[in-house]
């Protein structure tokens, strides 16, 4: 039987029959008979109670009942009970003066039979107690068993299954975790080829071409990248780039090193040519470390944190009613859904937010940045950096150094900073900063939710600085407000935000600001928004309003397969005191799959007539094409044509793979899938290549080719990256991988190479026997293969025999679980058997496990 909310079942019963809220149940038309009976709850509790026997149906005592529902009931004076229904806190209210049931707002008349009272118990029917709780029940008088069928939505049941899934839980913590082949990165002395490229072609000539090329090698096990780059147009000879980053994940002093064209260390990242190393990890982990959130309830509480639907932690309240426990946050945005359940079946929900700055680190961890070289702007002739941060606590981050630039003709700047970020509650987050000759920096964020979120932000930047770099010149303070605002989460696009921000310069101060909505109506989406800028103090002095109104179309699949995929969008503004500013339409029409087009018109006030432009976008895998038009008004047609993809060499096809998007310092992973016929591991000439078996890297996936070749790209260099085979796509059922995951850490700028093996599995039957009189259903059967370390865990059927398919050839040790051998008060011996490699599939029969 599915779960059910409380309500549903008697309201549709009430309104959709009756129209009013009250309806008549049709009696039995038989006397009661005092019967004694079996009152079990599925097979998770049975109570033994007195009940009465009406035709078929059955009287039930509702203390009882309630008591083992564990329900919270009351009996009041004038002998009803009342009892409180969750989720919802609803109240159940059975009056046996009136012969009414009443669930919240609606009320259900029984008749006389379906109701009996005693000085000390109140019998009700489960008929009723069916329609109204959503329960089903099997009565069964030959064995004199009443039994709700399915429990599951009865507090018992919830309480239950909480109980078995925290110890689940806790238990898989305890587990250590078996990772399987696991393959570190490789350092070859030159490996590997990729090339990206783009080009941007307009269609007045050649001579405005803009282009753009990387080549990317593995070299040490590092990215060595070679680019050359167009930038002025033809006349201007292109900009060269040569680079090699290495990336030493486990040492904890040097993690990375760039040599050549990057990224200067610390909070302000510019372009140079030198040299750059850190001990920062190369990609960081999500997970930033456990953050307490507490809370107040009542005594007897016990409370669960899920983040997306996962279990997170969990606690009971302790003599106070207060609760705390740890919860892993991860970088940016927490959304942390608290669900507390009372000791009567109460059911609580609310949420908190915890938002981690992508700049703090975990507790006691130390971090340091150092970069020096050329400078690649013209703003300096050379620069340098000494970053340092410091992890005080999960919440707590501190950061201290320095930024110096070298000038020809202009002074040197030197900025030595501190600063601090981190969380002063769940809610608040601040982050403080002070640059010596550039700027002073405070920021206020408050999000109790992710449905609300304030924020200040205050700068105040030096004076005297000839031709700063660090800050915009001439700014003296500035201030920003901003707020989101969502009424619930569930209207994920219907929300309003707003923001204000104000400018100091010596002469003027402009202050400007934005309010602005969301609107979702099925596929429609407005976004309205008012917008102004004043300028006070500049003569003349400046005030401008505008009227935004943007809409958004969404594909309308109820038109159909052509229509029911067509987009579109608009704008349109109006200025105060001027009106109308500018206006545009554009409609989105797919061509095939992976090419779209886009034509609209556009106006703005001040140019003559409008301008309509076609633009077609091809996006394949292999390639990203945009063709542009644009024509109208006094301007003469004009259009661009922009490509851009890359190619990879593979050498498992000794060929080239073309990708759209950018190749440079990414990895992949290529193989060949096998029937390992032998069981040794390798691929030897003979054995089946196996075509269309899915195999999964990391978050993506890709199936083998009719050559049994896999290949995913676009994977993260250097991070561990699981590999695993999807049973299912096996052709047969005894096929097992010979691996269950391996774990390999990607090159940089190639293919590492992987083959799976597929092993021939087989088939095991075998018997647990025991004592005369002793049951043997339901025991645990533990398989554990030692080589590869695979566990599996069987259960016998009813007459105790158990059968597997797809055990993986070699030795293997059976066994029966500790648990079940306590609770038979039993001993049995191990057993041994030998699965053997045959491509046909091998039985091993007769296995037979003795308790003792």
């Amino acid at each position: 039987m599915m779960g059910r909310p409380a309500l549903v079942p008697f309201l549709l019963l009430a309104i959709a029959t009756t129209g009013p809220a009250t309806r008549e149940l049709s009696a039995q038309g038989a006397a009661p008979e005092k019967v004694l009976i079996e009152l079990s709850l599925g097979r998770i509790a049975t109570r033994t109670v007195e009940a009465y026997r009406v035709g078929d149906d059955a009287l039930v005592p509702l203390g009882a009942f309630f008591d083992l529902a564990e329900l919270r009931t009351t009996r009041r004076a004038d002998s009803s009970f009342e009892a409180i229904v969750q989720p919802g806190n609803q109240p159940l209210i059975v009056n046996p003066v009136t012969h009414a049931v009443q669930l919240g707002k609606e009320k259900l008349s029984i008749q006389d039979q379906q109701l009996l009272t005693t000085p000390t118990e109140v019998y009700l029917s489960t008929a009723v107690l069916a329609r109204v709780l959503g329960i089903e029940w099997d009565v069964s008088w030959p064995d004199l068993q009443v039994v709700v069928v399915d429990p599951s939505n009865l507090p018992l049941a919830r309480r239950l299954r909480r109980e078995a899934m925290l110890q689940a839980r806790a238990s898989r913590t305890n587990e250590s975790e078996y990772t399987g082949l696991d393959l570190a990165l490789e350092r070859p002395k030159v490996d590997g080829v990729v090339f990206d490229y783009s080009v941007l072609a307009p269609s007045t000539g050649l001579a405005g071409t803009v282009y753009s090329s990387m080549l990317g090698l593995d070299v040490l096990g590092g990215s060595l990248a070679l680019g050359l780059q167009s930038q002025g147009g033809s006349a201007t000879a292109p900009r060269s780039e040569t680079s090699w980053t290495g990336v030493w994940r486990e040492n904890r002093w040097l993690s990375e090193l760039t040599i050549g064209d990057g990224f200067a260390t610390g909070p302000n990242g510019r372009n140079l040519r030198g040299l750059a190393l850190s001990n920062s990890p190369y990609a960081r982990p999500t997970t930033l470390g456990d953050v307490p959130f507490n809370g107040q309830l009542g005594a007897g509480w016990t409370v669960e944190a899920y983040r997306g639907g996962r279990l997170m932690g969990f606690d009971s309240v302790n003599a106070l009613g207060q609760f705390s426990f740890d919860v892993p946050i991860q970088y940016g945005e927490n959304p942390v859904d608290f669900v507390a359940y009372g000791p009567f079946g109460e059911v609580r929900e609310f949420n908190q937010t915890y938002r981690a700055n992508t700049d703090g680190l975990p507790a006691g961890r130390f971090e340091y940045g150092v970069s020096a070289g050329q400078c690649r702007t013209v703003l300096c002739s050379a620069t340098g950096n000494l970053d340092l941060r410091y992890g005080l606590s999960t919440r707590w981050t501190l950061r201290a150094g320095v930024d110096q630039f070298w000038r020809d003709s202009l002074g040197n700047l030197t900025h030595p900073y501190v600063g601090a970020t981190g969380t002063l509650s769940n809610s608040f987050m601040v982050e403080a900063e002070a640059v010596g000759n550039a700027v002073l920096r405070g920021v206020v964020q408050y999000e109790p939710s992710v449905n609300l979120q304030f924020t200040a932000e205050g700068d105040h930047f030096a004076s005297g600085v000839q031709a700063p770099i660090l800050t915009p010149e001439g700014r003296q303070n500035q201030w920003t407000l901003s707020a989101f605002f969502r009424p619930s989460s569930q209207l994920g696009a219907n929300y309003l935000e707003a923001s204000l921000d104000r400018a100091s310069t010596a002469g003027s101060d402009i202050t400007s600001g934005r309010l602005g909505g969301s609107l979702q109506f099925a596929d429609l989406r407005i976004l309205p928004a008012i917008r102004f800028q004043r300028e006070t103090g500049a003569i003349p002095q400046q005030s401008q309003t505008f009227y935004d109104l943007n809409t958004f179309l969404l594909p309308w699949t109820s038109l159909g397969k052509f229509f029911g995929q067509i987009t579109a969008r608009t704008t349109f503004e109006i200025q105060q005191g001027v009106g109308p500013s500018s206006a545009s339409a554009y409609l989105g029409i797919p061509l095939l799959r992976g090419l779209r087009s886009e034509a609209g018109v556009s106006w703005t006030r001040g140019l003559p007539g409008a301008s309509a432009s076609l633009m077609i976008a091809a996006e394949l895998p292999t390639v990203r094409s945009y063709t542009t038009v644009t024509g109208g008004g006094l301007n003469q047609t004009t259009g661009t044509q922009y490509v851009s993809g890359s190619a990879i060499y593979n050498p498992e096809r000794n060929s080239v793979d073309f990708s759209a998007n950018t190749a440079l310092s990414r990895g992949g992973v290529t193989g060949r899938v096998f029937l390992d016929a032998n069981g040794n591991g390798r691929f030897d000439p003979g054995e089946e290549l196996l075509p269309n078996v899915r195999i999964v890297v990391g978050p993506v996936f890709s199936f083998s080719d009719s050559n049994g070749v896999y290949r995913v790209w676009d994977i993260l260099p250097y991070e561990p990256t699981s590999v695993t085979v999807d049973s299912a796509s096996l052709t047969s059922p005894l096929w097992v991988p010979a691996f269950a995951v391996a774990r390999l850490e990607p090159s940089p700028n190639r293919y590492r190479t992987l083959d799976i093996p597929i092993l021939p599995g087989g088939v095991i039957e075998g018997k647990v026997s025991a004592p005369a009189g002793q049951p043997t259903a339901g025991v645990a059967i533990v398989l554990r293969h030692p080589a590869s370390g695979e566990q599996r865990v069987l259960t016998t059927f009813s007459d105790g025999t158990f059968y597997a398919i797809g055990v993986r050839p070699g030795e293997w040790d059976l066994t029966v679980d500790p648990k079940c051998l306590q609770l038979l008060k039993a001993t049995a011996a191990p057993l041994h058997f030998t699965m053997a490699a045959s491509p046909q599939g091998a039985t091993v029969s007769g296995l037979e496990v003795t308790l003792h």
